[in-house]
């Protein structure tokens, strides 16, 4: 009945026809490639997959990690191949908390990385938001998501910028490398395999949702790291309460898919499809308690919490049935950008593909990666390529270090 009602309203997973989305995320990948336009902007990072040989011993670099909440910073090195982190400190993010101008995030930034500028030097520095890349390795921000509070911040270079606000601390010369969270995932993964890949992707499911690649380009044979900003696909049909969850938000037509599945706005589209079931008289009058992704995460682990609240307890077994549909509708939508990613870079098909995968919600959502790794399988079947997930201890912290390197 529950199964029948998402359907009817496009929010069931026979809603996506797994084999043929793919198709559709591969045309994607290629329109953005090409610079032919599309929902995937196949942003260029200028970052390629690591020389190894640098991995053994190195001098103290700056890490920084910018998430959607948590600012964290440290000085890293590597040690006889192992990566070392020092005076690592976590904090609020700046501007996620309260407004800031421009000059104010800048130097919320430097202020924040002031006690490392001493021992440290060059700097690795993972921005969690979308910048267009140049071949300096510096980013253009293009777009402030996670609600940042930062006005005036859109069009500048997050990398040049931040160098200019610790000159108030220190005058070293030093360069920057400004990358992505999904693809420090990519890069923390290179540096802690202990095996052949014959390629690897890095896949966020947390907050938000993104993956990023390897993809040859130009002539040297080399493999640059493909940020594709999968967040933003329009190739999976909206549901009914898809479209009411994304009219809530500043940009509906924005971001379609991560509205559609990601830990931000899951529970969300969870309540929205309850309160349609309501209305049509499949379940009880609901109490309208608000609730979070987590508790419907202890809900399918056996617990309690607000979400089964809502229910009356004739209804308790719909109210699970709803949760664990759309959290499979999640998975299936989520094995089809990483199914295309590793068709688009399996090379030599013979080795598997390292699925690097990171995220809260990837980790702790009942029944997420299991059922990922059913659908995900089921795809890559028909091509012949396998398929790992690794998974590396603070692959952002790591993967930057990597890129500081570079």
């Amino acid at each position: 009945m529950i199964k029948e009602f998402l359907h009817r309203h496009g929010q069931s997973s026979d809603n996506i026809d797994a084999a043929a989305a793919t198709e559709r995320v591969l045309d994607a990948m290629r329109a953005g490639l090409k610079g032919e336009g599309g929902s995937l902007a196949m942003l260029p990072t200028y970052l390629y997959e690591p020389d190894l040989s640098k991995t053994v011993n190195s001098d103290k670099k700056i890490i920084i990690d910018a998430g959607g909440t948590n600012f964290r910073s440290a000085l890293g090195y590597f040690k006889d191949g192992k990566a070392v982190f020092e005076k690592v400190e976590k904090t609020v993010m700046p501007a996620s908390d309260r407004e800031l101008s421009k000059d104010e995030f800048y130097a919320a930034i430097a202020g924040k990385v002031e006690r490392l500028l001493e021992d440290g030097g060059d700097i690795g520095f993972c921005f969690s938001y979308p910048v267009r890349m140049g071949a300096d390795k510096d980013g253009v921000m293009c777009g402030a998501t996670k609600e940042l509070k930062a006005k005036g911040v859109n069009g500048t270079k997050v990398g040049d910028s931040t160098l200019q606000a610790i000159k108030k601390y220190s005058a070293k010369q030093r360069k920057i490398v400004i990358l992505n969270d999904t693809v420090a995932t990519l890069l923390g993964g290179t540096v802690c395999a202990d095996k052949k890949y014959s390629a690897y992707i890095g896949y966020i499911y947390g907050t938000g949702i993104n993956l990023a690649y390897l993809e040859r380009v130009g002539g040297d044979g080399r493999r640059m790291i493909i940020n594709t900003e999968c967040g933003n696909f329009d190739g999976f049909a909206q549901g009914d309460y898809d479209k009411k969850v994304a009219e809530e938000t500043a940009n509906p037509e924005a971001y379609r898919f991560e509205k559609m599945t990601s830990g931000k706005y899951l529970a969300s589209v969870i309540a929205e499809c309850a309160y349609g079931a309501e209305s049509e008289g499949l379940v009880g009058k609901l109490k309208r308690i608000p609730f979070t992704l987590k508790d419907v995460t202890e809900f399918l682990d056996g617990g309690e919490g607000a979400y089964i609240e809502n229910f009356l307890p004739e209804d308790r077994a719909k109210a699970k049935e709803l949760a664990e549909e759309l959290v499979r509708r999640a998975a299936k939508a989520g094995a089809v950008v990483n199914a295309a990613a590793a068709i688009k870079s399996a090379e030599p098909k013979g080795l598997p593909v390292a699925i690097v995968a990171e995220g809260t919600t990837f980790e702790r959502l009942t029944g997420y990666k299991e059922l990922f790794i059913e659908y995900l399988t089921e795809l890559l079947a028909p091509s012949g390529i396998t398929f790992e997930l690794v998974k590396g201890e603070d692959a952002n912290m790591l993967g930057s270090l990597a890129a500081a390197l570079s």
